[in-house]
Parts: C-alpha cells; sequence; structure tokens
C-alpha cells in the first residue's frame, strides 16, 4: 500500500478526533466534530488544525504514517546527534520509544535507508521546538517480535503526556490553528543520497521557515584543547593548564577550556564525594589567582575559556539555601536530584533564567574569559515542575531552556561581542545552536568512531560542529594519530584533551602539522562538508577563488573525480585510489607523509581516465593542475 497518515487531534476538554487516509504530498481538507484540518502540497507541506471554540486549545496532535514495509538498511531515529549511533540496527529499533525534553532535543526526523544505503524513506514534522514523543507501533515487540502485518507504522506526537502542546502555541493565534509543516520524502522522490545530506535538507527548512541563522565566527573554529578526559580533575591545577597552553600553541591550537573541577570536586569523583556546583568559586588549592591565570594563557597565545553548569546547584553548595526555592520541584513535593547528585533550577522561572545568566555573565566580569563551554543541561531529567515556591511564566520546559540559552547569550554578548560559546548537541539542534558559536558531540573518549558519527550528526545540520575532546596516546602509530585528527576534521573541528607532556614527540609533530595546515585554511571550514557516499566515507569541502577543494578519505575511503586544483587527505590506511580528471592534461601529484614531508619529486599524471594513484596512510596529497 502507498503511505498514509492518520492525524488524531486531542483537545484539553478530552474530545479526540481522529482523520484517516492522508496521502502525504497531496493536498487535502476535513472537518469532523468541529474540528478542522487542511494539508497542503508537497514537502515539507503546512498542516494546519482549528479546533472548535468550545473545546479550548489542543493538547495533542498525532501523526501515524503507515506504509508497506521494506528490507532497510539502517534506521537514522530522531536524536539530538548522541544516541542514534545505538539504534541504527532495524532490530533494535521495532522498540523503539523515546521523548523529546529539556535534557535531549531531538531532531523529529525518522530516516530509513535502503540497500544501497542511500536514504530511501524519510519521515519527520517541521514545528516549534517543544516536548515530542516518537513511537515504532510496527512491528512490534510484544512476548515476541511481531511482523506478520507486514506495515511499517511510525508515530510522532506533538505534545506530551507530562507537556502537552505549549500555551504559545496552542495560544498563539486566536482561533486556536496550529499549523505546522509535514516532511515524507522517498527515494522515488529525491535523488540517491546520504542520510546526513537528508537530516542536513531537514534542517534547512527548519531555519528557513522559523528564521533560524547558522551562528559561529572564526575564532570558535580554531583547534582546541580542554582538560577533561586526560586527567582526574582534581589533579587539574593551574600549572597544568598553564604547561599545556605553552606546548599546544605550539601545536596550533589556539582555545583552552578549563573544564568541570576547578571550583572544587568535580563529577568524575565518587558519589560519596560532596559536590559544590553553584558557588562557583575556585579552588585555591588548585587555582591560586584565575585572573591571573587568564591574562597568562592569552600571554602564551591562548583563548581562555571556562566550563560552567550555571542551573546546577549541589547540596554541598554555600548558595544552595540561598537558590532552593528556584529549584525543580517533582510532583511529590521534593528538590529533584540529578543522577549525578546536583539540583537544577527551573528553567520555566523567569527569576531562575535571571540567575543562571547572571552567573555566566559573572565569568566575563570577574575574570575576563573569551569562552565558555555551558553543560549538564542533557542532566534535566523528563518530569514537570511543581514548585510552589517560585512562578512559571511558559508552559514547556523546553521552551523554557531555549529562554534560558537566549537570555544567556545576550547578556555575555553586552560584554564580549565575539564570546565563544560551546554548547552541546543534547540542546543545541537548530533552534538552539543559534545562542552558541560551535555545538559539540560528546562524549567519545577513546572512540574515534563514535566520535566521527556523532559529530557527522551535527555537521549535518551546523557547519560549527566541534568534536569530543580526542585522547591520542603513544600507543598510537603517528599514522593512526593521524587517521584521528583527520577524522574529526573531516566533519567538525578538531578538539584534544591530551596531557602534552605525556605524549611523544612524534605524534604531537603529526597533530601540530596537521593543525597548522587546518589554521591555514580554517576560513574554508566554516562551510559544511559534502559528504560523496552513502556511507560517509568520502567528503568534500569545495574550495572558492584560489582555494584548493579538500577531499577526505575515512574509514573504507573511495575514488574520487577531481577537476580542480586538490588535496587529498588520507584518514586511511589505504595506499592508493582511483582518480579521474576532464581532459587529457597531465596534472602534478605531490605526496606528503603525516609529518607534512614530501615523499619523492612530484609526478605528472593524466586523469582523462581512471588511474591509480599512490597515498600514504595518514598522509596528504595534493593535485596541481
Amino acid at each position: 500500500m502507498a503511505a498514509s497518515l492518520k492525524i488524531r487531534v486531542i483537545l484539553h476538554s478530552g474530545k479526540t478526533v481522529m482523520f484517516e487516509g492522508v496521502i502525504p504530498g497531496k493536498a487535502c481538507s476535513a472537518e469532523q466534530d468541529g474540528v478542522c484540518l487542511t494539508v497542503g502540497r508537497g514537502c515539507p507541506a503546512p498542516v494546519t488544525v482549528v479546533p472548535p471554540k468550545s473545546d479550548g486549545p489542543i493538547k495533542s496532535i498525532e501523526y501515524e504514517l503507515s506504509t508497506d514495509i521494506a528490507n532497510y538498511h539502517q534506521v537514522i531515529t530522531p536524536d539530538s546527534g548522541r544516541g542514534y549511533p545505538e539504534l541504527m540496527q532495524l532490530v533494535s529499533f521495532w522498540r523503539h520509544k523515546k521523548e523529546s525534553f529539556a535534557g535531549d532535543f531531538k531532531m523529529p526526523l525518522f530516516i530509513f535507508t535502503g540497500q544501497d544505503l542511500n536514504m530511501a524513506m524519510a519521515f519527520g514534522l517541521i514545528g516549534p521546538n517543544y516536548e515530542t514523543a516518537f513511537r515504532c507501533l510496527e512491528p512490534k515487540r510484544s512476548r515476541a517480535l511481531l511482523a506478520y502485518m507486514r506495515r511499517l507504522t511510525i508515530m510522532i506526537k506533538r505534545g506530551t503526556d507530562l507537556y502537552p502542546i505549549p500555551d504559545s502555541v496552542a495560544r498563539k493565534r486566536a482561533d486556536g490553528a496550529i499549523t505546522e509543516y509535514l516532511y515524507f520524502r522517498t527515494s522515488r522522490d529525491a535523488k540517491a543520497q546520504p542520510w546526513a545530506l537528508t537530516l542536513r535538507n531537514f534542517a534547512e527548512h527548519q531555519k528557513c521557515l522559523y528564521k533560524i541563522p547558522d551562528v559561529g565566527n572564526q575564532a570558535s573554529m580554531a583547534p582546541l584543547w580542554c582538560s577533561w578526559t586526560d586527567w582526574f580533575s582534581d589533579n587539574v591545577t593551574d600549572t597544568v593548564v598553564l604547561d599545556n597552553v605553552r606546548a599546544g600553541v605550539k601545536l596550533g591550537i589556539r582555545n583552552y577550556i578549563i573544564d568541570d573541577g576547578w571550583f572544587g570536586p568535580g563529577l568524575d569523583n565518587d558519589y560519596d564525594v560532596a559536590l559544590n556546583l553553584g558557588d562557583w568559586e575556585p579552588d585555591p588549592a588548585k587555582f591560586k589567582d584565575m585572573g591571573k591565570l587568564v591574562r597568562d594563557v592569552r600571554a602564551e597565545g591562548g583563548v581562555p575559556m571556562i566550563w560552567c553548569a550555571p542551573h546546577a546547584v549541589a547540596p554541598g553548595a554555600k548558595c544552595f539555601q540561598d537558590r532552593r526555592r528556584l529549584l525543580l520541584v517533582d510532583g511529590t513535593g521534593e528538590l529533584v536530584m540529578s543522577d549525578n547528585l546536583f539540583h537544577m533550577m527551573c528553567f520555566m522561572c523567569p527569576e531562575a533564567r535571571q540567575v543562571i545568566a547572571d552567573i555566566c555573565a559573572s565569568f566575563i566580569r570577574q575574570w575576563d574569559f573569551d569562552g565558555a563551554k555551558y553543560d549538564l543541561f542533557n542532566c534535566v531529567p523528563a518530569i514537570r515542575c511543581c514548585s510552589q515556591e517560585h512562578s512559571h511564566d511558559v508552559t514547556s520546559m523546553m521552551e523554557g531552556l531555549h529562554l534560558t540559552l537566549q537570555q544567556i547569550d545576550r547578556a555575555t554578548r553586552k560584554l564580549k561581542k565575539d564570546y565563544i560559546v560551546e554548547l552541546k548537541q543534547n540542546y543545541a539542534t537548530p533552534f538552539l545552536s543559534q545562542f552558541g558559536t560551535m555545538t559539540r558531540a560528546g562524549d567519545t573518549p577513546y572512540n574515534s568512531e563514535g566520535n566521527f558519527l556523532r559529530t557527522l550528526y551535527v555537521q549535518a545540520y551546523s557547519p560549527f560542529a566541534i568534536n569530543d575532546y580526542q585522547t591520542i596516546t603513544d600507543g598510537d602509530s603517528p599514522q593512526a594519530a593521524a587517521c584521528v585528527v583527520l577524522k574529526m576534521m573531516a566533519v567538525g573541528i578538531p578538539t584534544y584533551s591530551i596531557d602534552f607532556d605525556r605524549l611523544g614527540q612524534a605524534n604531537k609533530d603529526v597533530i601540530g602539522h596537521y593543525n597548522h595546515w587546518y589554521n591555514q585554511n580554517i576560513k574554508q571550514f566554516m562551510r559544511y562538508r559534502i559528504p560523496l557516499d552513502a556511507q560517509h566515507n568520502i567528503f568534500k569541502l569545495p574550495g572558492r577563488g584560489k582555494q584548493r577543494d579538500l577531499f577526505f578519505l575515512v574509514n573504507g575511503g573511495g575514488d574520487l573525480e577531481i577537476t580542480r586544483p586538490s588535496t587529498i587527505l588520507n584518514g586511511t590506511f589505504r595506499q592508493g585510489l582511483v582518480v579521474r580528471g576532464k581532459g587529457p592534461k597531465a596534472v602534478k601529484v605531490t605526496s606528503f607523509d603525516p609529518f607534512g614531508r614530501q615523499q619523492g619529486p612530484a609526478t605528472k599524471v593524466k586523469l582523462a581516465d581512471w588511474t591509480r594513484v599512490g597515498l600514504l596512510p595518514g598522509g596528504m596529497t595534493q593535485f596541481d593542475f
């Protein structure tokens, strides 16, 4: 059967109306029990629901897509870019039931890939950012996996049981009408493309329809170092930071994050260690003079940044009693505690948002930091705040976090217009990434493939995607280290958490070579990468004017067509590939090893037909016409 939709409208009065037989891409209109539905043509197609005045606003809308099932290769579930790699296999997806909430803003889009590995079908909803549920209905798991119905049925529910459609949406128009946009594509109505390009197309429609800018700056694109992965936070001191700044600047690293624990016990401590999150005062045993450290980092050529979870208030914080009334409270009247054992200020409370914004601005006022990393918003659980001690001016926690980040952005940019801000993908899909200058795909230490997949997802909707902090050790050969670095650059900003005192000179030389090369081309890297194959093994970063086309090979790599001056970055262990170009004219081919050293004399190669060219694992090859 062809794909069809059921649209279920649930009103606050309790009335439920079901519209059946809606065909994606085709216009229709219907009325039932006073509820009016209008669906437009194309993709994305506007869908407008108007409730009867007598039944109050719309509580939720369910979009249930059903189609003949096929043997799909993989599924990309609605996600922020953090958890989807674990659910790509269909056998795991058949039990899929997730929600978008304040702790994880998911892109409301399902993508299924075919046996050619390209996008086969995509189904999503484009609308304001608020709580949304996603579910696979068929096939399903009961006592056993049930697939006899031979259908794929998936559902997107806008407005959840815990958080109905927010008042800012349901009551925005006098008639209570809600308009959102149905996104439905198949391989029959779109040219073959990798799933990341389908996700990018979806994000572009989001940005266009809701006028969301891509925000970033060149300073944010620089290679970055963070004090998190390679240290126990108790051992991170001003000396550790400054020593690594001195080493890192020589390796082309410019931005430096002083991470969790600068104020006392970090989250890497045992659970029986009391936290003091919320006070944001430097631990004098670790950081004797934060203002001086900031000046010293800057004097060495680095850009100082600070880690903060501005909404967090630990029970052991001195500020706990003062902020207690602003904290999240559950339905039993108890303060909500995160799994990491701290409380959280309520984003739906305007007074709490002001406190949070003031905390973030204080890092500039007190110590003159040039940037910040905002973390742990993803620790907020899917609960409804029931506090009687503070007021709420919105009805959605996701909307509250949106307003929180917006207020932080305004407060800090009044003090420093070009402030660098790192957000995490859980709370930085397109609607929120505009309040940062880069979006991190965390957390994947010692897992370059997981890092790659997560950053690939972020790169689909933001050109300012930042890799999680990569670790490189002396157990990695220089070729392997180069492959890790190039794999980062293929989809994002190169970032590191490495104790350079422990790293051998050979791998430092590799890191330094590629970071300096990256810095020379940094303006080009402010643009989207283009995956050229369905497996995301080849990426192109087109050059403009005198810029070279840049091609990144990762994992399995692949063959290429080259038509202008280009550089191939071989993030694989392949020792050759097949290339072709236009016309019989010979091109000059020059090879460099992972240290940037030219290997042998340049050669002349004709690319009129497919031609095999040698590669160096972890190296680069230049083609000059």
